[in-house]
């Protein structure tokens, strides 16, 4: 037995089918189910019963899964004490947001005896990185709208949710901006600015989806990179949709009120069902409740 033959089986389990599992695992489909159909035959069980669309775990292999979740677990904590000499391990990965950043850097400013991971990402960035035990806890951003949809997508794939915090979307902009001198602004002004984008996604925010309306915008800016979102609004080439806690404490963007807005913007919290965390890891998520607005 292989642990590569475990972690395809869990994480096959997780997403409920062999090519999401294959996808997950920058492989192939037909590797992904030869994988698992060695592992059957040296168990002796089957693990799964196939359908035209997907795979259901059988009984067995929920029993497997449970003991083959907590293998790749501790071999993980072995490779670290191997590695890292007994350093705690904080494995985090993030929304993009300069405000997480920062806080990150003030929860570890005396401690030394850490292993810091902190990989920045879309929201399928962050759920890959939980699926493949390479981050323990993931931090997401995404509209109260959207909570239900993403719950029962998470709960599928064995994660849990808690919203730390949530707070009205804003309009950002640079200091020389006309509408930085304005106490709010409306759904008129909104449909002449050009708006930054964050790459398409079914849980990405949106502005459209933000400030409820299609902006018929002059143009049309999209990056994943949060320095040249900012680098972009402060030189007025575009405005941004967001809120405070995405922007770090010197941040130069001022923000605008968006009059009439009824969505929100929520802080997420997600990690593995079964996992367990450092002391670090849950001396962070504590440290996050308490300075987080």
């Amino acid at each position: 037995m292989e642990l590569k033959q475990l972690q395809y089986f869990v994480t096959s389990v997780d997403l409920g089918s062999f090519k999401k599992a294959a996808d997950a695992l920058y492989t192939t489909q037909p590797h992904v189910s030869k994988t698992i159909k060695a592992l059957e035959d040296e168990l002796g069980l089957t693990l799964f019963d196939r359908h035209p669309v997907g795979v259901t775990i059988t009984e067995a292999g929920k029993q497997v899964y449970t003991h083959a979740s907590d293998i790749l677990r501790r071999c993980g904590q072995i490779a670290q004490v191997e590695a890292d000499g007994g350093c705690e391990p904080l494995h985090v990965a993030a929304t993009p947001s300069g405000f997480l950043a920062d806080l990150t850097a003030k929860f570890c400013r005396d401690r030394q005896a850490l292993d810091l991971r902190y990989h920045e990402g879309s929201m399928e960035d962050i759920l890959q990185k939980l699926h493949r035990h390479e981050a323990n806890l993931g931090l997401v951003a995404l509209t109260r709208r959207k909570l239900a949809g993403f719950g029962q997508i998470i709960d599928k794939k064995r994660l849990t949710l808690e919203v730390l915090c949530e707070d009205s979307p804003c309009l950002f902009v640079g200091a020389d901006h006309p509408l930085r001198q304005t106490g709010s602004v409306d759904a008129a002004a909104l449909r002449t600015l050009s708006f930054i984008q964050p790459p398409d996604g079914l849980f990405a925010l949106q502005p459209s989806a933000l400030i409820g309306q299609d902006a018929d915008s002059p143009g049309r800016i999209q990056t994943n990179s949060p320095l040249l979102s900012r680098r972009l609004t402060e030189t007025g080439a575009a405005c941004m949709i967001g809120c405070r806690w995405m922007f770090p404490e010197d941040c130069t963007l001022h923000p605008v009120t968006i009059a009439r807005c009824e969505e929100r913007i929520c802080l997420g919290l997600v990690k593995r069902g079964r996992g367990e965390l450092s002391n670090a890891e849950r001396e962070f998520v504590a440290f996050l409740r308490q300075q987080l607005p």
